[in-house]
């Protein structure tokens, strides 16, 4: 699991586009904004602004909040 953290965490920090690394990886462990922001306890628009390029580059905290959740989400559907 932690190999797997470091992995996404890697790649968006790393990206040219880390909204674009963040929206794939979201839609590959299959969870909507809407899901992972209640789980963040932030607004969907905040996700979305992000994915978007919207907002500028999340820093390592909000990476950091961002690959836990989607680990959590996932273990918690039971996968």
């Amino acid at each position: 699991m932690e190999k797997l953290a470091s992995t996404i965490a890697g790649e968006i920090c790393l990206s040219k586009d880390p909204g674009s690394s963040m929206k794939k990886w979201r839609e590959i462990f299959g969870i909507s904004q809407t899901e992972l922001a209640e789980f963040l306890k932030v607004s969907s628009s905040t996700i979305s602004d992000y994915e978007g390029g919207r907002r500028k580059s999340p820093g390592i905290h909000v990476v950091s909040r961002f690959v836990n959740a989607l680990l959590r989400i996932d273990k918690n559907k039971g996968s």
